[in-house]
């Protein structure tokens, strides 16, 4: 069975990696948080009831952390880039099933 403890896991490297994204539990269980640097303030809060809704928002969260990263931004990517985070997020993925308790 997947659990939030197993997706936050594997996606530990990322969440130290992101400035912008935080995970916080609370009564309802995590939520993940998002910064809007321009704004200076939340953009997004995402409550996750289940570890799979924590394990999709993570992945959403982190391909949009590499595409940044891969383009700063300022062009369009690749698709040797596309073909690239696409298969970082399906490793994630695939570690968090094969990592189930």
């Amino acid at each position: 069975m997947l659990t939030n403890e197993t997706v936050l896991k594997v996606f530990a490297d990322y969440l130290k990696a992101d400035p912008d994204v935080e995970t916080v539990l609370t009564s309802r269980g995590y939520t993940v948080l998002t910064w809007d640097n321009g704004q200076k303030d939340w953009s997004s809060a995402v409550a996750c009831v289940t570890p799979e809704d924590l394990l999709n928002e993570l992945l959403d969260c982190c391909m949009s952390y590499l595409q940044l990263k891969a383009a700063r931004g300022e062009r369009d990517l690749t698709v040797e880039e596309q073909r690239g985070i696409k298969a970082e997020c399906d490793r994630l993925r695939q570690l968090c099933k094969d990592l189930r308790e």
